[in-house]
């Protein structure tokens, strides 16, 4: 068995997102993987969006150790360093988007082949909404992993789950999200009116910022999979290169603890006089209160 399924799951994704880069398999199984993530808890998801699906997935993301990135990129100052780990989440960023599209193109397609009621019309969102969902969750672990990976870089202490998620769901907020790609001509190219209402039902579940990227997808799959794939990729390189420069400028601060002076418990040596105490009691003999205040 594959230890790394051993790990919990937002470990295991995200050390998946860190590893993927370009290469089409690491890409295809970190879909699935979110996929069968989603599928999982998709009644959760359903009741209270996705938001609390990233919680969970940002307390088990495991920053790299410093030594572990040095190992990795040998000889490499740190602006390099860091230049290397966002290049790689930004093609992975592209890579899944594009394959997103190809992969809800397919799903539509067997949809209209089988003549199955397209999921928008119930409650439930199917395949298609369950893909889209995936890609949301890979792209914040994509994000999540980076920010907390650049901060070992930078020496910095590790973010907390909470900083994690506000600090992936603060950054680069794409403007109008779902209202923006709801303007654009991507509508003519797939005017179905249930595959609209499944893009709207997705994006209520969403971060606005992720539904720039994953809507056009769901409404053109291989139209719209280029354009988020160009987005997806402007984004994690944005919020990776603004973090970078912020953490490239804060002070790193090294703590040494020298020998103590005295043994735990011991008198510092020589200049002993609290004021009101006297001196020190010889060695063997009781220790008494200091004298009641003058009335």
């Amino acid at each position: 068995m594959d230890p790394e399924s051993q790990h919990p799951w937002g470990e295991r994704l995200a050390a998946e997102d860190a590893a993927a880069g370009s290469d089409q398999s690491s890409v295809r199984r970190l879909l699935s993987d979110a996929i069968g993530v989603v599928r999982g808890q998709l009644g959760e998801v359903a009741k209270g969006g996705i938001r609390p699906l990233l919680d969970e997935a940002a307390a088990q993301v495991r920053p790299a150790t410093l030594e572990e990135l040095r190992g990795r990129y040998p000889g490499l100052t740190d602006d390099e360093v860091a230049r290397r780990l966002i290049d790689r989440a930004a093609r992975t960023a592209a890579a899944l988007a594009l394959l997103v599209g190809g992969v809800v193109a397919a799903q539509e397609a067997v949809a209209a082949a089988s003549a199955v009621a397209p999921p928008a019309a119930g409650a439930a969102i199917g395949t298609i909404g369950v893909t889209a969902l995936a890609e949301v969750l890979a792209l914040f672990l994509l994000e999540a992993k980076l920010r907390a990976d650049l901060g070992a870089l930078a020496g910095q202490a590790a973010l907390t789950p909470r900083e994690l998620v506000a600090g992936v769901l603060g950054e680069v907020q794409a403007a109008g999200g779902w209202s923006t790609v709801r303007a654009r001509s991507l509508r003519l190219a797939f005017p179905n009116a249930a595959t609209r209402r499944l893009a709207g039902r997705v994006a209520a579940m969403i971060p606005a910022r992720f539904a720039r990227v994953v809507i056009p997808e769901v409404i053109a799959p291989l139209v719209g999979s280029a354009i988020a794939a160009r987005l997806a990729a402007r984004q994690v390189r944005s919020l990776g290169e603004q973090h970078w420069g912020r953490l490239r400028l804060a002070p790193r601060t090294t703590v040494s603890w020298g020998e103590p002076f005295t043994a735990n418990g011991g008198r510092p040596p020589g200049g002993w006089d609290p004021a009101g105490w006297g001196p020190p009691p010889n060695p063997g003999e009781p220790r008494s209160l200091p004298p009641p205040p003058d009335r």
